[in-house]
């Protein structure tokens, strides 16, 4: 097929990328358009496409890849779009998947991919090699709630003109990057939770390339004169703000005034403008909300000012001279309540984590090492600040491990036991649960974490583990949909305060 410019193979029962390749070449030396969408495909890699030297464009929506490789579209010198739309099945992208100078237009729309997850990806190489992208589509992702890190991934990205964030939980929008895109024209952040823009100077700066900016279906309350930059809004061709919860207040006044004279295509008004608050005006168009000026007239703000530098002045003067007249009388009565409350709970206060070199001892299995070491020695120091005590790592050499146990149990403010069926079956881990189980019944259940690596069976269930497991809660390690969860509840349990001891420290 010699001439051949559009393959289409779409809902098809393909394993795998066909083979293109003839012992003279290619055998579509003229493709321009593959479609591979809706297959069984689980793997492409950079040998996949090689042999079709003009493609343009690629379809590969729908298909089963869970890792795009290194430089598996490199080979395509001619390619411009490609659609990689794995809905659940993408788990990780590396660095230089987008390895393409070609490349104009990225779609991973409805992918459900992870981009709060930095182990799944590097945000700063991820379009790092690809520089002449013009559109990218993330929509229906997860992005971070940290700006710098979509700061990161999108400032390689010179020729960028249309940016589709939406529905990506998007919270608060990077500062400093939009200034630096001087060509982005079109820019949709629709059904996202954006509900701030009064530092929008920052964020959107003195950018005039953009024509059509999509903020419908948001938090968005209040729009005045400081929420977006007067010159971003004049050089604006069309401006969706639709399906906010508008607040029917005089604050709302510029912005009605400002669509009444507004040459900008003001996207879904008036019907997709409507009050929100207050409750007496929900579900009211807000171009029938017309605030008069006797209704709406401001308050001078130097009254505000000298009101309430007057009554912060009289008030720090009374409260010196109260300080001053009854310093004694406070200090008796604090020492008093500190004595009551201590002996009805029959204990001295704890000291704080601050206290403690590490923020956990944690006693596992040598067969659970790799999981220790690798995945939550990991994901605790570097993701979450959590310092943690592991035996490989940090114990004294030359000592007996007895005598270091108790040494860093003394440095470790809680104690994370990793369980399995290598765990059960060990010995020496029993011996340790022994030792720190004085340490819960000191501190009460808080000072633990149990975490059940691996289900333990029933003829490895020792009598201490199963009183420990039945006093104790205990999470359970998952990979796939409960792992996110997994971790949030390990780092609220680590930072959690022990609380109340169960038996007097005095």
């Amino acid at each position: 097929m010699q001439r051949l410019k559009k393959l289409r193979l779409d809902g098809n029962r393909l394993a795998k990328v066909p083979n293109f390749c003839s012992i003279g070449g290619s055998l579509f030396p003229s493709l321009e358009t593959l479609s591979l969408c809706d297959n069984n495909i689980g793997n492409i890699d950079r040998m996949s496409f090689i042999c079709l030297p003009k493609l343009v464009v690629l379809q590969l929506k729908g298909i089963s890849v869970n890792q795009l490789q290194n430089n598996i579209f490199a080979s395509l010198k001619k390619l411009e779009q490609v659609n990689l739309q794995m809905v659940y099945t993408l788990k990780r992208i590396e660095d230089f998947a987008f390895n393409s100078t070609s490349i104009k237009k990225i779609v991973m729309a409805n992918c459900k991919f992870r981009f709060d997850l930095i182990e799944r990806f590097n945000p700063t190489t991820i379009f790092k090699v690809c520089p002449n992208v013009n559109y990218v589509n993330l929509g229906l992702n997860y992005l971070p709630k940290t700006p710098n890190i979509l700061h990161s991934m999108l400032i390689p990205l010179d020729n960028l003109e249309t940016l589709m964030l939406y529905s990506t939980y998007l919270v608060e929008l990077p500062r400093n990057l939009f200034p630096n895109l001087g060509k982005l024209r079109k820019l949709n952040v629709k059904n996202n939770k954006l509900h701030n823009l009064h530092r929008s100077g920052g964020i959107f700066g003195n950018i005039t390339s953009l024509k059509s900016l999509d903020l419908s279906s948001n938090l968005i309350s209040t729009m005045n004169e400081t929420s977006l930059p007067s010159k971003l809004l004049n050089n604006l061709e069309k401006n969706y703000l639709g399906a906010n919860p508008f607040s029917c207040t005089c604050d709302q006044k510029w912005f009605l005034e400002w669509i009444r004279q507004t040459k900008v295509q003001v996207v879904g008004y008036p019907y997709s403008y409507r009050c929100r608050y207050p409750k007496e005006l929900e579900g009211k168009y807000l171009k029938n909300y017309n605030p008069t000026d006797d209704v709406c007239k401001p308050w001078n703000p130097l009254y505000t000012m000298a009101i309430v530098l007057s009554l912060f002045g009289v008030s720090i003067i009374a409260f010196f001279i109260c300080i001053w007249v009854c310093q004694n009388n406070i200090k008796n009565t604090v020492y008093l309540f500190r004595v009551v409350y201590n002996l009805r709970q029959g204990h001295v206060a704890l000291d704080e984590r601050l206290n403690y070199e590490y923020h956990a001892f944690v006693v596992y299995s040598d067969a659970d090492r790799e999981w220790v070491h690798n995945v939550l020695l990991k994901r605790m120091e570097s993701g979450e600040g959590i310092k943690l005590c592991i035996h490989q790592r940090d114990f004294d050499i030359g000592k007996n491990i007895t005598g270091n146990i108790d040494k860093y149990l003394e440095k470790s403010w809680k104690v994370v036991v990793v369980m399995s069926n290598d765990f059960a079956k060990s010995e020496w881990c029993q011996w340790e649960v022994d030792v720190v189980q004085e340490r819960r019944r000191r501190q009460g259940k808080d000072a633990f974490l149990l975490i059940m690596l691996k289900t333990i069976d029933s003829k490895h269930m020792t009598s201490p583990l199963r009183t420990l497991l039945e006093s104790t809660p205990h999470i359970r390690y998952q990979t796939g949909v409960g792992e996110d969860l997994f971790w949030r509840v390990t780092v609220k349990s680590l930072q959690k305060q022990l609380g109340l001891p169960p038996v007097a420290v005095l």
